[in-house]
């Protein structure tokens, strides 16, 4: 049954057989209507993308800040952070 989120519950039995475990990544594509799923170990390459020095700066400053702004907010309310 596919629940309201959209989740499925891979029998135990299935997932010992193939070697599923929490936090498998699986590979998710279709053949006509049937669903495949295959277990990776490790990452697809289409989810990395080349970004040079500018963007990774700019990205990691924004990160910084926000974070920045995130301790100082949790501080202000009395949350002992770090």
């Amino acid at each position: 049954m596919v629940s309201e989120k959209g989740q499925v519950v891979i029998p135990k039995e299935i997932r010992d057989k193939i070697g599923l475990s929490r936090g498998t990544v699986l590979r998710v594509w279709t053949e006509g209507k049937r669903i495949v799923l295959e277990p990776l170990s490790e990452p697809p390459k289409e989810v990395f993308v080349m970004a040079g020095s500018e963007v990774t700066r700019r990205i990691l400053g924004e990160a910084k800040a926000t974070s920045d702004k995130i301790v100082k907010l949790l501080r202000d309310l009395g949350v002992k952070v770090g």
